[in-house]
């Protein structure tokens, strides 16, 4: 009988869900699931400004790395994932919505930090601090090093963008993170950033969502705020 009732149960909230859609009421709740980088650095600015437009939206937050999300988005356990990774699947609407950029930096104690340019051979010679297997970063830092043609010799492996920060502040090593998650450091310049001969990193932020689950109006709603062309003004 268990399994029947949570079936009529989420029944239930579906219909709700879709009698409050018909008379246009943004209520309810919303789960959003958002890889590291984009759910410390990102996504709560954004949820402010959404809170302020929607304020009857109860929102939920879950994060993790790019493949958590993956899988979480295919199990409905959310109803919309920003992630930073690429992804393919057939079951999934994936839509860019933000530009990043990658940017190695060292401490500011470091002989390299005070190049203008450096090249691989210098590089490959520091331990490089890195994202866990599943992570976005990491796999974008990984296509950053094969297009320089070397695998760094020493490496050390963190679940954290904010435990690499203070690494390489600490000067355990160096490493190549988001733009995004950058800003203080940068501009206090307790970290310094390299520029690397023949290697700029790009990449994008995606918004994945399950093709087949229903789309609540709150959940509609936010897809089309975070798509906005004026979604850089909540970022600054």
């Amino acid at each position: 009988m268990y399994k029947y009732a949570r079936e009529i149960m989420e029944m239930h909230g579906v219909a709700k869900r879709a009698v409050a859609d018909l008379v246009e009421l943004v209520t309810g709740k919303l789960t959003i699931g958002a890889s590291l980088t984009i759910g410390e650095y990102i996504l709560p600015h954004l949820l402010a400004a959404f809170s302020r437009k929607y304020s009857e939206v109860k929102l939920s937050v879950v994060i993790g790395n790019t493949e958590e999300m993956h899988e979480q988005t295919l199990d409905g356990s959310i109803d919309i994932g920003l992630v930073e990774g690429e992804l393919e699947d057939p079951h999934l609407e994936i839509t860019e919505f933000l530009q990043d950029e990658l940017v190695f930096v060292v401490p500011r104690q470091h002989p390299m930090a005070k190049r203008n340019m450096v090249d691989e051979k210098e590089l490959a010679e520091n331990t490089f601090i890195l994202r866990e297997e599943g992570s976005g970063t990491r796999l974008a830092m990984e296509k950053a090093l094969q297009k320089l043609s070397f695998t760094p010799s020493r490496q050390i492996v963190l679940g954290s963008t904010q435990a690499i920060k203070e690494a390489v502040e600490a000067g355990l090593g160096i490493s190549c993170m988001s733009k995004w998650t950058l800003r203080k450091e940068l501009q206090l310049s307790s970290l310094k950033p390299l520029r690397v001969k023949g290697c700029n990193v790009t990449r994008g932020f995606y918004l994945i969502r399950n093709k087949g689950k229903f789309e609540s109006k709150a959940c509609a709603e936010f897809e089309r705020f975070i798509l906005a062309d004026d979604i850089m003004q909540h970022l600054r």
